[in-house]
């Protein structure tokens, strides 16, 4: 059945998202602040970079089932369904920043009338507790505006979304599951009959829970990450290979191969600030979170790995210049959010090194969080149009990103070089020919 549907944050989370659901055959209309912003996704020019929502974008528009708006009236008015897709980053203390979902709530409870009924579903991560708080909030908006009955005009369900980037428009087409939180039954039916076509595995089960298995499961994905960096790093002292040992360990199906692949850390908006926000909900509770400070912990630990292995091999950097391949979190996106590229080039600078860096897609984004430090050490820090210009003079290269581009290069560029693979991505035995070699819980 074709529904209204009113998504508010055109991110990744809520572009996506909206894109998907008017391809689906919904009526949507995507709603943001930035005047810009929605000009350009109103030509069909989509502000991220994330494979496949250009082409599921371009198909929406010429079906005429979604658009975009500032307008939280037009919004509201003709929606049923308001999807809240807004970013809830970390502050200082570890604890979720609500005020962009609150700052929602309002404006949508500003155009909530007496004759009126919304379903309002929160998308966007949000701590455990904060949609039976949002059902009190927003009542008391309506009352205070004189709202009759105004625990009669809206619901708020809980429908977290399990988006990778870039493979988000993948994982909302095929989903692994559908998590539907509500207090009200029918209500979770009627959100989850959104996505019929998809035929996914459904879950249907109260708001809190709902909102955990969100934290709950990215929790456990860094966990996993974690887990098996601290393997690698041990895995090194013992002349042992945590390629092979992951490979033994994903076999048993309790444990699956997924996410246990040796790294420099994991980054992203998501996995960080998740973690982060469970803890500070834990210990508002009076639990003490020891495994979840220890994922953190050991993942900060592990961005800067690469360093240390370069120092091994040329402990005066001062004078060297270093190539950085890979700059984004992960690849097929340009999100730099939390990503261990950041600290690397950070710290090679520090310690007195120019740095030649190159990414397919994120070069963009880098130059704006690197502003600082661009002007700061001036020609000692450069982004580069492909990856063979920054070995050019280069001592050393510090893979950081496995982009698929990276898999097939041309070796003898390396020749003389020491090169430190921050993701395991080649055959040591290939690379020593070349080079001096390090890579990752590989004896």
């Amino acid at each position: 059945m074709r529904r209204k549907i009113a998504v508010i944050g055109t991110g990744y989370v809520g572009l996506v998202s909206g894109a998907c659901f008017a391809y689906l055959g919904h009526k949507v209309i995507g709603l943001d602040i930035d005047e810009e912003k929605v000009e350009r996704l109103k030509r069909g020019e989509v502000p991220i970079y994330e494979p496949g929502l250009d082409r599921i974008l371009e198909s929406a528009l010429k079906s005429g089932n979604i658009e975009f708006t500032t307008d939280y009236a037009h919004a509201v008015k003709n929606s049923d369904f308001i999807f809240i897709a807004v970013g809830t980053p970390s502050r200082e203390d570890g604890s979720a920043d609500l005020s962009y979902v609150e700052s929602a709530y309002r404006s949508i409870a500003e155009h909530i009338g007496d004759d009126d009924f919304k379903v309002i579903v929160n998308k966007s991560t949000v701590p455990v507790g904060t949609g039976r708080w949002a059902k009190k909030f927003i009542a008391e908006l309506l009352r205070q505006k004189g709202v009759k009955e105004p625990e009669k005009r809206f619901e708020v369900v809980s429908n977290p979304e399990f988006l990778r980037e870039g493979k988000a428009v993948e994982d909302f087409m095929k989903p692994d599951r559908v998590v539907v939180g509500a207090d009200d039954r029918e209500i979770a039916g009627l959100v989850a009959s959104l996505y019929e076509k998809l035929q996914p595995a459904m879950l249907i089960t109260d708001l809190p829970t709902a909102e955990m298995i969100k934290y709950a499961s990215n929790a456990f994905l860094a966990a996993k990450i974690s887990f098996i960096n601290e393997v690698a790093n041990i895995c090194e002292e013992l002349g042992a290979d945590v390629t092979v040992v992951a490979r033994g360990m994903g076999l048993d199906h309790r444990i699956s191969p997924h996410f246990l692949r040796a790294g420099c850390g994991f980054g992203g908006s998501c996995f960080p600030k998740d973690v982060k926000a469970l803890i500070h909900t834990a210990e508002s509770v009076g639990k003490e979170p020891e495994l979840l400070k220890a994922v953190i912990d050991v993942n900060e630990r592990q961005k800067l790995r690469p360093v240390e292995k370069l120092l091994k091999h040329l402990p005066e950097l001062k004078g060297k210049t270093v190539a950085v391949w890979g700059l984004a979190f992960k690849p097929d996106t340009d999100d730099m959010r939390e990503a261990p590229s950041i600290p690397i080039i950070r710290e090679l600078l520090k310690r007195g090194a120019s740095v030649k860096a190159y990414d397919p897609v994120a070069v963009d984004n880098a130059r704006r969080i690197f502003r600082k430090e661009l002007e700061e050490f001036g020609d000692r820090l450069k982004f580069v149009p492909d990856k063979y210009s920054a070995l050019e003079g280069a001592d050393a290269l510090i893979l950081v990103t496995e982009w698929e581009e990276f898999r097939e290069i041309d070796f003898d560029k390396l020749t003389g070089k020491v090169v430190v693979d921050g993701r395991n991505l080649w055959e040591p035995s290939v690379l020593r020919k070349f080079c001096t070699y390090e890579s990752i819980g590989r004896p």
